[in-house]
């Protein structure tokens, strides 16, 4: 199978160029059909739609993270090896996008390249601990970014994965280094969101989970 002719893939980037393009919906599947469909296709267009997940323009931003999330876990689709490769490239995109996202200094920037990451982590909750870990030596608008997302992201991850990332993150267990310091704000912020979320259903937090996060603040000492 040749290579996507280079005028059909400028004739797909062009149909997905912005968001307000009357062709955005049909480039997007044309897109995903291709790259599920067509190995030798693939890799020119997953990396368009992965260019296109950290694109500047948020309405054409969501649409692809939705669709290459999907793609990834293999909705719909019986190709296991097609959904293998596009499961490895996107979480190591998303991986090289967390770390642009870290460094960067601008929260517009940041919040450009998070998302990805962050739609992934629903699908994989441990990958909540590789953020977790890189949260302290953020740059101070990645962390404003990271605490005005984690919120959201929280909401919907299952309660006991959550708990699992957070309580190894707090106990420094290996898969976890380096630990959360005891000034990083996510330990409370992350107890503060999961509290709201167990009151709305009538459950609680697991008692170990608030032992951890309470024992860490403690160690801030007095003000």
């Amino acid at each position: 199978m040749p290579r996507l002719p280079r005028t059909v893939l400028e004739l797909l980037r062009s149909d997905v160029a912005s968001a307000a393009s009357p062709r955005l919906t049909l480039g997007l599947t044309t897109l995903r059909d291709l790259a599920l469909q067509r190995d030798a296709w693939r890799p020119a267009c997953l990396e368009l739609l992965l260019e296109l997940c950290t694109a500047g323009s948020a309405p054409l931003r969501a649409p692809s993270i939705r669709l290459v999330v999907s793609m990834a876990a293999g909705e719909g689709v019986a190709q296991a090896a097609a959904v293998d490769q596009i499961a490895a490239r996107a979480h190591s995109h998303a991986a090289e996008e967390l770390e642009a996202a870290l460094a960067a200094e601008e929260e517009e920037e940041a919040a450009r390249r998070l998302p990805l990451y962050l739609a992934l982590c629903n699908r994989s909750p441990s990958m909540l601990a590789a953020l977790l870990a890189g949260f302290d030596g953020a740059s101070a608008a990645a962390q404003a970014t990271v605490q005005e997302l984690l919120p959201g992201l929280l909401l919907h991850l299952p309660m006991e994965a959550v708990t699992e990332v957070l309580l190894a993150q707090l106990r420094g267990e290996p898969d976890a280094s380096p630990p959360l310091a005891a000034a990083s704000p996510l330990p409370l912020l992350a107890l503060h969101v999961l509290a709201d979320r167990a009151t709305a259903v009538g459950g609680t937090v697991p008692a170990a989970l608030t032992a951890g996060v309470l024992g860490l603040v403690s160690r801030l000492g007095p003000h």
